[in-house]
């Protein structure tokens, strides 16, 4: 669906439908892709003006799921690398949030993605995750059992996905 979307419901609707609730309290996971950015875009056109709206960032790092890369390193100094790398996956997006008058709050959790982007939500008290796909032809729509597919499966609000 160009130009708009879909929501985890099955639910389409236009990018500029403002027949529905706005959000007050978003979450919006960045990956450092295009579509993350885009999804922020969206985020930022329906947050809800005025105090009381919050935006929240999420990264998520993959666990290391292998021996660490030099044994000398500790497991607290891998963690603090990824999370570091995390940090900086969100500064684009801090910047395009402080661009349209918006604090944004930064999360960076290590873990399965989808998972933790359901429980960040969900301890943030957000209404709604907004994120982005990668939109990657007809063959990806086949195989999604991708983090979009699967964060609209855990959550417990509202997941939009926008391409």
């Amino acid at each position: 669906m160009a130009g708009g979307a879909a929501t985890g419901f099955g639910h389409h609707r236009s990018l500029h439908d403002t027949s529905t609730a706005i959000m007050k309290r978003a979450l919006i996971p960045i990956d450092g892709s295009a579509a993350a950015l885009r999804a922020l875009a969206h985020a930022l056109d329906d947050l809800a003006p005025g105090e009381g709206s919050e935006l929240h960032l999420l990264n998520v790092q993959p666990p290391l799921r292998h021996a660490l890369p030099n044994p000398l390193l500790s497991p607290d100094v891998v963690e603090a690398e990824l999370r570091h790398t995390g940090e900086q996956l969100l500064v684009p997006a801090l910047a395009q949030a402080s661009a349209a008058g918006l604090h944004a709050v930064p999360h960076v959790r290590i873990g399965i993605a989808a998972a933790e982007i359901a429980a960040c939500a969900a301890e943030q008290g957000c209404d709604a995750i907004v994120m982005g796909t990668r939109g990657l032809g007809k063959v990806s729509g086949l195989v999604l059992g991708s983090v979009a597919q699967k964060t609209v499966h855990l959550a417990t609000v509202p997941v939009t996905l926008v391409k």
